[in-house]
């Protein structure tokens, strides 16, 4: 029997506290398999219709709810969608970047960013987390992690720079 796991990191899904790995892994590869392999969100959501589905509890069926939750995750891809063209030949950049602090988490403005050592720091640390969740999803892949790595170390190590500078 295969034996399934969250991967790292807080769980997000709905009623994430009462959620079973082992239930919900074996459901979707149930749903997989009568899928010919393919596991597909439609396919999944289809499934977890059915209220004796053991995914069915990890999904918002209350469609107002849902409709604004969907409403959030479209001004979240709005935000991203935007960038700052500047002056020659340079490529777009994100106009805003997601940061997290002790508040929660914001969109703040890449001109914002760049004046503020503090914000700096929050996007090097999520550069060094994104990293390591990339080192972790493709570790397999020997050469192209240890490139990642080699990243994220200059990252950490500017970062540290960066915090030190602001300590003193």
């Amino acid at each position: 029997m295969v034996s399934y796991t969250f991967r790292d990191g807080p769980v997000t899904i709905k009623n994430a506290k009462r959620a079973d790995p082992q239930k919900i892994g074996t459901a979707l590869a149930k749903i997989a398999e009568q899928q010919k392999g393919r596991l597909t969100p439609p396919a999944v959501v289809e499934a977890a219709r059915d209220a004796r589905n053991p995914l069915h509890k990890h999904f918002e069926w209350n469609d107002q709810l849902a409709a604004e939750s969907f409403r959030l995750e479209q001004a979240r891809m709005l935000i991203r969608s935007v960038a700052l063209v500047g002056d020659g030949d340079t490529e777009p950049a994100p106009a805003f970047l997601s940061i997290s602090d002790k508040i929660g988490t914001s969109y703040r403005s890449m001109g914002e960013i760049m004046d503020s050592a503090d914000l700096q720091s929050a996007v090097l640390a999520s550069a060094e987390r994104d990293l390591i969740a990339f080192e972790k999803r493709y570790r397999q892949l020997k050469d192209i992690c240890e490139i990642v790595s080699d990243a994220r170390e200059k990252i950490a190590a500017r970062r540290t720079k960066n915090e030190s500078r602001l300590s003193a």
